[in-house]
């Protein structure tokens, strides 16, 4: 039974990262989404095809945990398949504990590079949109002429 919870947190997150793949919503720096895009002749375009939209083309950090994420929900449901058609040969070799560790550290390590891509995105988002100095002074000269106007 834990081999089938885990092969169905693997298929959500494969979820969830398709979603997060395909979601325009956030803000994203046009620096980092141009620089990081997945090019035209890439293996990964090739596999599935991805097409760019309009100002949001597709980048290396949300294609690839869509394919890391694709291949373990595929490798947990061959091994539920295996184990059913075995009668409980896999979970015999794979202890409880030891999938435990395993479902622990996945789900760790993708709530890590999600929050730690997310923040990295805003912070980058952030200082390209901060104004200069000189950019203050001039909104400020701008804010004092319609004051003297009313």
């Amino acid at each position: 039974m834990n081999l089938l919870s885990f092969t169905g947190t693997m298929w959500a997150f494969l979820a969830l990262t398709f979603s997060f793949c395909f979601d325009t919503r956030r803000p994203m720096s046009t620096k980092l989404r141009y620089k990081y895009r997945v090019k035209d002749n890439s293996i990964f375009r090739k596999i599935i095809k991805f097409k760019d939209e309009k100002f949001y083309p597709c980048n290396y950090f949300k294609i690839v945990p869509l394919y890391i994420y694709l291949l373990l929900a595929i490798l947990s449901s061959v091994l539920v398949l295996v184990d059913v058609f075995t009668g409980g040969f896999v979970m015999s070799i794979i202890s409880q504990e030891l999938l435990l560790m395993i479902w622990i550290s996945i789900f760790m390590i993708s709530t890590a590079y999600f929050v730690v891509i997310n923040i990295w995105w805003e912070l980058v988002d952030y200082n390209e949109f901060k104004f200069t100095k000189a950019e203050k002074e001039e909104l400020k000269k701008l804010e004092n002429r319609k004051i003297k106007r009313f």
